[in-house]
């Protein structure tokens, strides 16, 4: 059969309202809508163009892609796509005459979008079946993909580079240990001081990464969830971490009405209260005061600690609750944290279909505020 060809299709449009530029032979009804069905039914952005890049068809996956303005005649492909690489790569293959794959990197936007882009010549032959020479562009975008393996690359670099300095510790005072006199009980005491800080750190980050695998795996929580009375969770989480907050002389407030309730899942909410206290007291200035307030506020639950510690930068705020990322990352280390605390609260505000934010000023403290939305989970 003769294919058909037509200006760009709009958005839902029927074939009645597609205009077409004819070849040779009238195409009929019935092959006009089998070219449309095909061209939309494909999960890859597709475009044809003549051999003087103008375009006769793209379909709907390639102006969602490329937000392809609505048609006019003799609309060219720099001007329908608005990308110098696709269009140096379509030129690239009609004048080589043969099909060229490539990935290109574009900036359409805020951030960089990936796609894979294969051009193939349409030869002209003889009738009844031949076609205008052009090219035909299969346009495969690959954004999400690129950006899942980059966030696993990096995640696997920060676990490395988490785990190198407690075990090159670990291991150095071990031999040191080894190498040294049985007698010499303070050195030995403190090597091994240093080796169990470490393994406790080590212990601390693999938990921590459990933890976090878990959430992210996107297991469905939504049976665990019950009707739970909030002030018990706040108190547990509090004595969890008292006696570090002891250490340095801490004290904490606690502002829950007692019959407060919502529907969460409770150890997630402990263990999440207890990364933020743990983060409030390391970062806090000694006799300072934590406080911890729980009520619901326009029908979210709302929970919050607040801390008169050291305060965050603005321009950390953003990233504060990525993996691994520190504000200050020697002071972060020396305090033992793993650097997966914030991340986790994260998670767990997502696994409930809320969120967390954080408000602070350098030297004033910080305020972390966890919003679970009020409604049952079926």
């Amino acid at each position: 059969m003769k294919f058909p060809f037509y200006v760009p299709f709009q958005k839902n449009s029927g074939p009645s309202e597609i205009s077409q530029k004819q070849t040779a032979a009238e195409p009929s009804f019935a092959e006009s809508r089998w070219f449309e069905t095909v061209l939309n039914t494909l999960s890859e952005g597709v475009v044809i163009v003549d051999k003087n890049l103008r375009i006769w068809a793209v379909n709907r996956k390639a102006q969602e892609l490329f937000e392809v303005d609505p048609p006019r005649e003799d609309l060219s492909l720099l001007e329908g796509l608005r990308s110098t690489e696709v269009e140096a790569l379509a030129r690239q293959a009609l004048r080589e005459n043969r099909m060229i794959e490539q990935e290109l990197q574009l900036y359409t936007g805020e951030t960089p979008r990936y796609l894979r882009v294969r051009a193939a010549p349409l030869i002209s032959g003889g009738e009844p079946h031949s076609i205008r020479e052009g090219l035909a562009l299969a346009l495969t975008e690959y954004t999400r993909l690129h950006n899942l393996e980059q966030v696993r690359k990096d995640f696997a670099a920060n676990v490395s580079h988490e785990l190198r300095t407690p075990i090159q510790l670990v291991r150095g005072y071990a031999e040191t240990l080894l190498d040294s006199s049985l007698e010499d009980y303070p050195q030995i005491r403190r090597g091994l001081g240093i080796i169990l800080k470490n393994a406790q750190r080590m212990e601390q980050l693999t938990s921590d990464l459990l933890t976090l695998v878990s959430l992210e795996e996107g297991d469905d929580f939504s049976q665990a969830m019950k009707e739970t009375s909030v002030y018990p969770l706040l108190q547990e989480a509090l004595d969890a971490v008292e006696p570090s907050a002891r250490q340095k002389q801490i004290t904490f407030s606690l502002a829950c009405p007692e019959r407060l309730k919502a529907v969460l899942y409770g150890p997630f909410i402990v263990q999440g209260l207890i990364n933020l206290l743990d983060n409030g007291i390391k970062y806090s200035y000694e006799q300072s005061k934590i406080g911890v307030f729980a009520d619901i506020q326009d029908g979210e639950l709302v929970i919050e600690v607040r801390d008169k510690g050291i305060g965050i930068p603005p321009n950390h705020l953003e990233r504060i609750f990525e993996r691994f990322y520190r504000v200050d990352p020697a002071r972060s280390r020396s305090q033992g944290g793993s650097g997966l605390g914030l991340a986790i609260v994260r998670h767990i505000a997502l696994v409930h279909r809320g969120s967390v934010e954080a408000e602070s000023h350098a030297g004033e403290g910080s305020v972390f505020r966890i919003r679970l939305p009020c409604q049952k989970f079926s």
